[in-house]
């Protein structure tokens, strides 16, 4: 649905990516998770236009002349107080723009990978892990403006809708629709507590190979957590010859790898 050509490539402040918002809203809904946005499941946030690339974006509640983009965010209330956030960007590249590999005619991006996929992980999560009785809070945020610069993660973590106090961990899902077996699937973040190789170990039952790089910085939307001393994880299959070009496809999507995926992250939670 989220690649469709109707939601236009998602792109941070077009009619795509409000529509994307409201597919991801009403799939909370019928799920049966709890809005955690300012606005029912929305979170919105303005970042003003510049004609200055190397000017560093100035993330705000309201504005004019910008651009107004909105994080989606529920939960589920469980007993105990801390609390575990898991996140996708449902963003992407509209019809290209300087960020895209495509040398062609304008296209529509649909961004079946990156990051329809991750959006689909979470989704399965929270429908999921809805039917399990846990000690902790489960908060799901499909963030916006990542593709842009971490938009809607900064945003986020700088005007929460929570407590980040109570925050136990923070499991980011970018580009996790090409699972190949052989190649493996690369987990960043281990490094940030002594206990995820561990407990990676041992969740892991699917039986997947597994590279785990330590470092909590990286260019998707775990990084604005890490950076306010939150364990992260961030899960990714790969680049591959699709990376933003108009032919990241859902054709081309495992979806079975991302179920497995969605499990293994299910037993870490």
């Amino acid at each position: 649905t989220l690649a469709a050509d109707e939601y236009e490539g998602r792109e941070v402040g077009m009619e795509g990516s409000k529509k994307a918002a409201e597919y991801i809203s009403n799939r909370f809904s019928e799920i049966g998770i709890a809005p955690k946005g300012t606005d029912g499941f929305l979170q919105s946030f303005f970042v003003k236009k510049t004609d200055n690339p190397h000017e560093k974006a100035e993330i705000k509640e309201t504005g004019e002349d910008g651009i107004t983009g909105y994080n989606v965010i529920g939960m589920i209330d469980n007993a105990g107080d801390e609390m575990v956030i898991i996140g996708a960007h449902y963003d992407h590249l509209g019809m290209g723009g300087t960020s895209s590999l495509h040398r062609g005619d304008t296209a529509i991006h649909n961004g079946a990978d990156d990051n329809a996929s991750g959006v689909a992980a979470m989704l399965s999560l929270a429908q999921k892990l809805k039917t399990v009785t846990s000690n902790r809070d489960i908060l799901f945020i499909a963030f916006s403006g990542e593709e842009k610069g971490l938009w809607g993660s900064n945003y986020f973590v700088k005007n929460p809708t929570i407590d980040l106090a109570k925050v136990n961990f923070m499991i980011n899902m970018d580009m996790v629709g090409r699972l190949d077996t052989a190649r493996g699937i690369a987990i960043s973040g281990t490094g940030t507590t002594p206990n995820w190789p561990n407990i990676i170990d041992t969740s892991n039952t699917e039986a997947l190979k597994v590279i785990m790089k330590e470092s909590g910085v990286g260019p998707s939307d775990h990084t604005s957590f890490y950076l306010q001393d939150i364990p992260v994880l961030h899960f990714f299959t790969g680049q591959h010859e699709d990376y933003h070009k108009p032919s990241d496809d859902p054709e081309k999507i495992n979806f079975n790898g991302i179920l497995k995926i969605s499990n293994v992250i299910e037993n870490i939670v």
